[in-house]
């Protein structure tokens, strides 16, 4: 008489969950940097998403338009931290709020400007005199994570890493 088994052995079972365990262990790392990497590429983003608006905005209506932070989603703070959101808005007259971005989610943005007005503002040829730098890191201060927008004679460039300030 033959026997066939359709199913699985105790120790096939135990053998296969190791290996599975040992798996995630050796992921879990690196799918956690993962994800920091991609959220904090996603804020950057959105930052310059914000300063692409601004410009095309100020050029296009002929006007100076401002990002700034702000803690309320309708003015600007006078603060150097961007981390409670910010906005774009249209400097009048009359002030107009062109966007409103939500604060994020655990890193922090923050500006190294000591000038005044602590933000960029950009004139109606689309230049800002905003000479500073935007630094977005996360809770940990991970220097790999870190980016960075700096800003120079009217332009910008964004960086990563070690590049940033």
């Amino acid at each position: 008489m033959s026997f066939k088994s359709f199913g699985v052995t105790l120790i096939e079972l135990l053998v296969v969950l190791a290996i599975v365990g040992i798996a995630a262990v050796i992921g879990m790392p690196n799918l956690a940097y993962t994800i920091s990497k991609v959220r904090m590429d996603g804020e950057i983003n959105a930052v310059l998403s914000g300063l692409n608006l601004a410009r095309s905005e100020a050029v296009k209506r002929g006007l100076t338009v401002s990002v700034c932070p702000s803690t309320n989603g309708t003015s600007c703070a006078a603060s150097t931290s961007w981390s409670t959101g910010w906005i774009v808005q249209l400097d009048g007259p009359p002030s107009q709020l062109l966007q409103t971005t939500a604060a994020l989610s655990r890193d922090s943005l923050v500006s190294t400007s000591t000038a005044t007005p602590a933000y960029p503002q950009f004139t109606s040829m689309g230049y800002t005199f905003f000479d500073s730098t935007l630094t977005l890191h996360d809770t940990n201060e991970t220097e790999s994570l870190r980016r960075c927008i700096a800003f120079s004679a009217g332009s910008w460039v964004s960086r990563s890493g070690a590049a940033c300030p």
